[in-house]
């Protein structure tokens, strides 16, 4: 029964580790929005978070390093259990990803599986099983498999950023547009999005992440929809509302025939200009936080 118990329960912290990872972007977003450290870094921190996780469930289904696994299990679920009630206590309600996207559970329902997970584990502590022969070099052969391959499998942004380099927005052809929508004076970035585009949904989460960060002025950052609905307002308002963290930039849309020129139909799109020139354009993933920061730096 015990071994039942532990294998549940590793197949359990297996799961959620492959839950985060199929929607790592929003994992790595949701780090993001707490303003600890930049994207980079969370990014790596999100990853490193999945690879425990999984090594916990593939050591407990295995009973591998039984002692030293049941107390990481542990101090996993007080980590875990301590950042949800101090979410709890600001009033979060939103999801924490805990399931990643597979399962939407707020800090509360969240919460309550630990104390059951717990239990489990309680349950199974003093049950060790037979141990393996050899058992530590399985454990660290799988430990650098599955970090290794977790890199492999989904690498950070920053492994990208130097070998992309985005030439789509049509300079020329967005100058007029520049002049028309008033952006064309000073340092401003603008961001080409479609509200119905999941990377571009990202992407602006990404940025209200760098503008409250560094503290950078909303009104500086611009963005400009492909109109999409008739009635675009309530897009915009809905697409601030749900996938800029709450961040309301000022906006503009243009039509399809005038928006696909401009961009060579690559969306999301962000773009630095200082007084009308362009200075640097970015794809999602090679979006660059402290050169973005950098650019702002006179404006704070």
């Amino acid at each position: 029964m015990k071994s039942a118990v532990r294998i549940i329960l590793g197949a359990f912290f297996a799961l959620s580790a492959l839950a985060k990872l199929s929607s790592m972007e929003s994992f790595e977003l949701y780090i993001f929005s707490f303003g600890f450290a930049g994207f980079d870094l969370c990014s790596i921190a999100a990853r490193l978070i999945i690879i425990v996780e999984f090594l916990i469930g593939f050591f407990l289904m295995f009973n591998l390093l039984s002692r030293p696994t049941k107390w990481l299990t542990a101090l996993s679920l007080v980590g875990f259990s301590v950042f949800l009630l101090w979410r709890m206590l600001l009033g979060d309600k939103e999801s924490c990803h805990c399931m990643g996207d597979l399962v939407d559970m707020n800090p509360l329902q969240s919460l309550g599986k630990n104390l059951i997970l717990g239990l489990m584990l309680a349950y199974i502590w003093n049950h060790e099983g037979k141990l393996l022969k050899r058992q530590n070099l399985i454990a660290a052969i799988s430990a650098a498999a599955v970090s290794v391959g977790l890199f492999l499998v989904s690498p950070p942004d920053l492994y990208y950023r130097n070998m992309s380099d985005s030439h789509d927005l049509s300079s020329e052809a967005f100058r007029p547009v520049a002049d028309s929508l008033g952006l064309s004076s000073g340092k401003r970035a603008i961001c080409f999005y479609s509200g119905s585009c999941e990377h571009c949904q990202h992407c602006a989460s990404k940025m209200a992440g760098i503008i409250r960060r560094h503290s950078i002025p909303s009104e500086r950052v611009s963005v400009l929809f492909m109109q999409t609905h008739e009635n675009q307002d309530s897009v915009a308002v809905s697409f601030f509302a749900e996938s800029g963290e709450g961040l309301e930039l000022p906006y503009s849309y243009l039509h399809p025939f005038k928006f696909i020129p401009l961009t060579n139909g690559a969306m999301p799109l962000v773009v630095l200009f200082e007084d009308g020139e362009l200075v640097k354009e970015y794809d999602y993933i090679s979006i660059d936080e402290d050169e973005i920061a950098s650019f702002f730096d006179d404006q704070r």
